[in-house]
Protein backbone atom coordinates (compact mmCIF):
# COMPACT_ATOMS: atom_id res chain seq x y z
CA UNK A 1 0.00 0.00 0.00
CA UNK A 2 1.54 3.45 -1.34
CA UNK A 3 2.93 5.54 1.86
CA UNK A 4 4.40 9.32 2.66
CA UNK A 5 5.14 10.28 5.71
CA UNK A 6 6.79 13.91 7.17
CA UNK A 7 9.18 13.35 9.79
CA UNK A 8 10.92 15.81 11.48
CA UNK A 9 12.04 17.27 14.98
CA UNK A 10 8.66 17.87 16.30
CA UNK A 11 7.34 14.12 15.39
CA UNK A 12 5.80 12.54 12.05
CA UNK A 13 2.56 12.90 9.89
CA UNK A 14 1.02 10.84 7.52
CA UNK A 15 0.18 12.38 4.11
CA UNK A 16 -2.61 10.90 2.14
CA UNK A 17 -1.60 10.81 -1.39
CA UNK A 18 -4.23 13.74 -2.02
CA UNK A 19 -2.57 15.95 0.26
CA UNK A 20 1.30 15.10 -1.39
CA UNK A 21 0.10 15.60 -4.92
CA UNK A 22 -0.71 19.21 -6.73
CA UNK A 23 -3.12 17.98 -8.89
CA UNK A 24 -6.17 14.86 -8.27
CA UNK A 25 -4.03 11.10 -8.73
CA UNK A 26 -7.45 9.85 -10.69
CA UNK A 27 -9.84 12.00 -12.23
CA UNK A 28 -13.68 11.27 -11.57
CA UNK A 29 -14.88 9.66 -13.85
CA UNK A 30 -17.99 11.59 -15.99
CA UNK A 31 -21.16 10.23 -17.05
CA UNK A 32 -21.88 8.96 -20.81
CA UNK A 33 -24.82 10.93 -22.88
CA UNK A 34 -27.01 8.89 -24.12
CA UNK A 35 -27.61 9.52 -28.21
CA UNK A 36 -30.25 8.35 -30.59
CA UNK A 37 -30.45 4.41 -30.84
CA UNK A 38 -28.18 2.45 -33.61
CA UNK A 39 -30.83 0.29 -35.99
CA UNK A 40 -29.97 -3.04 -37.28
CA UNK A 41 -28.91 -1.76 -40.30
CA UNK A 42 -26.38 0.68 -39.23
CA UNK A 43 -25.01 -1.37 -37.00
CA UNK A 44 -23.81 -4.45 -39.47
CA UNK A 45 -20.21 -4.28 -40.99
CA UNK A 46 -19.47 -4.75 -44.40
CA UNK A 47 -17.85 -8.96 -44.88
CA UNK A 48 -14.05 -7.36 -45.82
CA UNK A 49 -14.76 -4.97 -42.69
CA UNK A 50 -15.96 -7.92 -40.50
CA UNK A 51 -12.75 -10.11 -41.56
CA UNK A 52 -10.30 -7.45 -40.60
CA UNK A 53 -12.45 -7.20 -37.27
CA UNK A 54 -11.88 -11.15 -37.02
CA UNK A 55 -8.21 -10.80 -37.41
CA UNK A 56 -7.69 -7.63 -35.13
CA UNK A 57 -9.32 -9.68 -32.46
CA UNK A 58 -6.62 -12.67 -32.85
CA UNK A 59 -3.78 -10.55 -32.75
CA UNK A 60 -5.07 -9.25 -29.47
CA UNK A 61 -5.54 -12.47 -28.00
CA UNK A 62 -2.52 -13.39 -29.00
CA UNK A 63 -0.74 -10.76 -27.15
CA UNK A 64 -3.31 -10.72 -24.02
CA UNK A 65 -2.03 -14.44 -23.78
CA UNK A 66 1.84 -13.45 -23.73
CA UNK A 67 3.68 -13.98 -20.59
CA UNK A 68 3.40 -10.65 -18.42
CA UNK A 69 6.42 -8.95 -16.32
CA UNK A 70 5.71 -7.15 -13.37
CA UNK A 71 5.16 -3.40 -13.94
CA UNK A 72 5.38 -2.17 -10.46
CA UNK A 73 8.14 -1.68 -8.01
CA UNK A 74 8.58 -0.84 -4.37
CA UNK A 75 10.54 1.32 -2.80
CA UNK A 76 12.47 -1.58 -1.03
CA UNK A 77 13.42 -2.65 -4.29
CA UNK A 78 15.24 0.02 -5.49
CA UNK A 79 16.46 2.14 -2.76
CA UNK A 80 20.23 2.38 -1.49
CA UNK A 81 20.86 0.65 1.58
CA UNK A 82 22.18 1.21 4.51
CA UNK A 83 22.07 4.95 4.54
CA UNK A 84 24.94 7.43 5.28
CA UNK A 85 24.12 9.75 8.16
CA UNK A 86 24.93 12.70 10.11
CA UNK A 87 23.48 13.89 13.52
CA UNK A 88 21.82 17.55 14.27
CA UNK A 89 25.35 18.06 16.17
CA UNK A 90 27.54 17.23 13.50
CA UNK A 91 29.46 20.29 11.77
CA UNK A 92 28.81 21.50 8.33
CA UNK A 93 32.70 20.39 8.02
CA UNK A 94 31.69 16.80 8.38
CA UNK A 95 28.75 17.27 5.54
CA UNK A 96 31.22 18.89 3.34
CA UNK A 97 33.58 15.92 3.86
CA UNK A 98 30.62 12.83 3.13
CA UNK A 99 29.42 14.52 0.08
CA UNK A 100 33.03 14.74 -1.35
CA UNK A 101 33.87 11.06 0.13
CA UNK A 102 30.40 9.51 -1.37
CA UNK A 103 29.76 11.74 -4.07
CA UNK A 104 25.92 11.97 -3.31
CA UNK A 105 23.97 15.30 -2.81
CA UNK A 106 21.65 14.13 -0.08
CA UNK A 107 22.54 13.02 3.90
CA UNK A 108 19.77 12.23 6.25
CA UNK A 109 20.00 13.29 9.69
CA UNK A 110 19.53 11.12 12.30
CA UNK A 111 18.50 12.01 16.20
CA UNK A 112 20.55 10.08 18.63
CA UNK A 113 17.34 8.26 19.48
CA UNK A 114 17.79 7.03 15.73
CA UNK A 115 14.87 8.75 14.51
CA UNK A 116 15.14 11.01 11.12
CA UNK A 117 14.82 14.69 11.94
CA UNK A 118 15.82 16.59 8.77
CA UNK A 119 17.54 16.28 5.81
CA UNK A 120 20.53 18.14 4.32
CA UNK A 121 22.01 18.63 0.57
CA UNK A 122 24.83 19.76 -0.79
CA UNK A 123 22.98 22.95 -2.04
CA UNK A 124 22.31 23.65 1.03
CA UNK A 125 25.80 24.05 2.80
CA UNK A 126 26.74 25.91 -0.17
CA UNK A 127 24.04 28.16 -0.19
CA UNK A 128 24.43 28.79 3.99
CA UNK A 129 28.20 29.08 4.04
CA UNK A 130 27.91 31.82 0.57
CA UNK A 131 25.32 33.57 3.46
CA UNK A 132 22.32 33.22 0.90
CA UNK A 133 18.86 32.64 1.62
CA UNK A 134 16.31 29.95 0.07
CA UNK A 135 15.30 32.93 -2.14
CA UNK A 136 18.97 33.50 -3.21
CA UNK A 137 19.09 36.99 -1.00
CA UNK A 138 22.40 37.93 0.25
CA UNK A 139 23.49 37.73 4.24
CA UNK A 140 26.13 37.07 6.02
CA UNK A 141 28.23 34.21 5.45
CA UNK A 142 28.65 31.17 7.84
CA UNK A 143 31.67 28.82 8.15
CA UNK A 144 32.12 24.91 8.18
CA UNK A 145 32.39 24.66 11.93
CA UNK A 146 28.50 25.26 12.37
CA UNK A 147 25.86 22.80 13.00
CA UNK A 148 24.03 20.40 10.68
CA UNK A 149 21.35 21.19 12.70
CA UNK A 150 21.38 25.26 11.42
CA UNK A 151 20.64 25.05 8.04
CA UNK A 152 18.88 21.10 7.69
CA UNK A 153 15.66 20.96 6.20
CA UNK A 154 13.72 20.01 9.83
CA UNK A 155 10.64 18.41 8.26
CA UNK A 156 11.09 15.59 5.36
CA UNK A 157 8.84 13.90 3.08
CA UNK A 158 9.31 10.00 3.28
CA UNK A 159 8.21 6.75 1.14
CA UNK A 160 7.27 3.73 3.24
CA UNK A 161 9.40 0.47 2.16
CA UNK A 162 5.69 -0.53 0.19
CA UNK A 163 5.33 2.56 -1.59
CA UNK A 164 4.91 2.46 -5.80
CA UNK A 165 8.33 3.70 -6.92
CA UNK A 166 5.81 5.34 -10.10
CA UNK A 167 4.37 7.86 -7.22
CA UNK A 168 7.90 8.48 -6.23
CA UNK A 169 8.98 9.48 -9.33
CA UNK A 170 5.97 12.06 -9.92
CA UNK A 171 7.21 13.56 -6.64
CA UNK A 172 10.65 13.87 -8.06
CA UNK A 173 9.11 16.01 -11.30
CA UNK A 174 6.52 17.85 -9.44
CA UNK A 175 8.18 18.92 -6.42
CA UNK A 176 11.51 19.48 -7.56
CA UNK A 177 13.07 16.41 -5.39
CA UNK A 178 16.14 15.22 -5.49
CA UNK A 179 16.09 12.27 -2.78
CA UNK A 180 13.63 10.86 -0.58
CA UNK A 181 14.65 8.71 2.57
CA UNK A 182 12.55 5.40 2.77
CA UNK A 183 11.38 4.86 6.49
CA UNK A 184 9.22 2.06 7.95
CA UNK A 185 7.62 2.71 11.63
CA UNK A 186 10.32 5.47 12.21
CA UNK A 187 13.35 3.99 11.56
CA UNK A 188 15.18 4.57 8.20
CA UNK A 189 15.64 2.08 5.98
CA UNK A 190 17.20 3.06 3.03
CA UNK A 191 16.67 6.44 0.12
CA UNK A 192 15.69 6.43 -3.15
CA UNK A 193 17.43 9.56 -5.77
CA UNK A 194 16.72 10.70 -9.09
CA UNK A 195 19.89 8.45 -9.92
CA UNK A 196 17.79 5.68 -8.54
CA UNK A 197 14.69 5.85 -10.69
CA UNK A 198 16.65 6.45 -13.58
CA UNK A 199 18.76 2.83 -12.74
CA UNK A 200 15.00 1.25 -12.57
CA UNK A 201 13.99 2.02 -15.70
CA UNK A 202 16.88 0.87 -17.70
CA UNK A 203 16.80 -2.35 -15.42
CA UNK A 204 12.64 -2.48 -15.66
CA UNK A 205 11.62 -0.60 -19.28
CA UNK A 206 8.63 -2.02 -18.80
CA UNK A 207 7.93 0.25 -16.15
CA UNK A 208 5.07 3.06 -16.25
CA UNK A 209 6.42 6.32 -15.13
CA UNK A 210 3.17 7.33 -14.21
CA UNK A 211 0.68 7.22 -11.29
Amino acid sequence: MTSFTVYGLDGHERMPLEKVFKEPIVEKAGSIVGGRPINDMEHRSPPEQHDRQHLAEQAYNAVEQLPQSPSVLFAEQVMTSPVVTLTPEARISEALKQFQTHAFRHVPVISSAGRLVGIVSDRDVLRYMAGLTESYRQQAPHTADERVEQLMTPRVLTAGTDTDVRYIARLFVEQHIGAMPVAKEGDLKGIITRSDVLGAVMRHYQLELWA
